[in-house]
């Protein structure tokens, strides 16, 4: 399992009740299109100076690398200022991505 990570900050002026449905249409629309298999939409709820991450926190989660550069690469094709992503583009910024490879799935121990 791959996870892509990105935190973000709406732009200024745009507000969280405009913005973040934004942001769940490209995201849901990820997943419609089996170019990923779930996500997940984050507040971050610490505040400057205690938290230096951006407020918002989307993970969206691939089966492997090739789900993942098969997604990439039909964004880069329909362009990555166009659609849904290029609404994206137009209201977010502070966007910062970090990619993560599922280790195990070990959990918290049960009694």
């Amino acid at each position: 399992m791959i996870h892509y990570h990105v935190w973000f900050n709406l732009k200024t002026g745009v507000q969280e009740e405009n913005g973040l449905p934004t942001v769940k249409r490209f995201l849901a629309n990820l997943c419609a299109e089996d170019e990923a298999n779930t996500f997940k939409l984050l507040r971050n709820n610490g505040e400057v100076p205690r938290s230096k991450l951006p407020r918002y926190h989307a993970l969206i989660e691939f089966a492997d690398q090739a789900e993942l550069g098969a997604a990439m690469k039909r964004q880069r094709e329909s362009g990555i200022h166009a659609g849904l992503h290029g609404e994206i583009i137009d209201i977010v910024t502070d966007f910062h991505v970090e990619i993560f490879t599922h280790i195990t799935d070990i959990g918290c121990p049960s009694d």
